[in-house]
């Protein structure tokens, strides 16, 4: 990687992370911050601390730079996050590697951890990707081109800026499953695991359950643990295909939500009984 791309991805740290907000919310001078982190390090014997130890396995955690900056100002002047983020090779990911080789699992990854960080607020960059994948940015550029040739949406920092939030990937896979598209089509179409489609699915239902019992999509979302925006697009996606041709899937998918619920119930019932 280049000099000025790897100073880029130096400048997201925790450290920078920490200066920013002492610049943007104290008003402190540069010089000053720097020392105060400097410092603050040193007390408290923070030099060695990765944050990615305390990660799950196959998790690395990442500062990125936040979904609501805004372009212009520089790097390390805007607002960061701190996004956990699945890398490494899973069950699922080494199948797709037989079937696509290197180019098909390095673009499975990508779309996988820009996903991940736009659901946690932040957003990758380009040098983020290789920096993280270990690849030249030539080589992620071209792999985002491959993958936006096939109609996905890679939310990385500039590109998400461009075309602004759109349609959540949960949503598309969910529109694909009410469409009758099976499990091995939707992984193959939107190069997600079988597993990441059945957990959309069950949120999905948890959504459906909460609007048929008359709660506001404020409740709904703070119930199911996600975003207004995505309990939004949940009911419109609702709405859309809550069709006689579509009743089958929405049927099922309320079936199994409704039959996992009562299972939660009794479960509890017992535990206090």
């Amino acid at each position: 990687m280049p000099k000025t791309e790897l100073k880029r991805v130096k400048t997201k740290t925790l450290d920078s992370q920490f200066e920013q907000k002492l610049q943007t919310d104290y008003e402190l001078p540069p010089k000053v911050t720097k020392a105060i982190v400097a410092d603050a390090n040193e007390i408290y014997r923070l030099e060695h601390h990765d944050p990615s130890k305390s990660a799950a396995k196959n998790k690395i955690v990442r500062t990125v730079t936040a979904k609501k900056a805004k372009h212009g100002p520089k790097l390390e002047k805007l607002p960061k996050v701190q996004v956990t983020l699945t890398q490494e090779i899973t069950k699922e990911d080494k199948n797709l590697y037989r079937e696509e080789g290197k180019p098909g699992l390095r673009q499975t990854k990508i779309l996988r951890m820009t996903n991940e960080a736009l659901e946690q607020d932040g957003l990758l960059t380009q040098e983020d990707l290789a920096d993280i994948l270990e690849v030249s940015t030539r080589t992620i550029r071209r792999d985002i081109t491959a993958l936006k040739d096939k109609d996905f949406d890679v939310p990385t920092r500039g590109a998400y800026q461009d075309i602004g939030p759109g349609k959540s990937h949960k949503t598309k896979i969910i529109e694909l499953y009410l469409e009758y598209n099976t499990y091995s089509e939707i992984k193959r179409k939107t190069k997600h695991s079988t597993h990441a489609v059945r957990r959309y699915l069950k949120e999905f239902g948890r959504v459906l359950l909460s609007l048929k019992n008359n709660l506001t999509l404020k409740e709904t979302a703070h119930i199911v643990g996600i975003s207004d925006k995505l309990a939004r697009e949940y009911s419109e996606l609702y709405l859309k295909y809550n069709t006689a041709e579509n009743q089958e899937r929405i049927a099922d998918i309320v079936k199994r939500s409704r039959r996992k619920a009562s299972a939660k119930a009794e479960a509890k019932k017992g535990v206090q009984n």
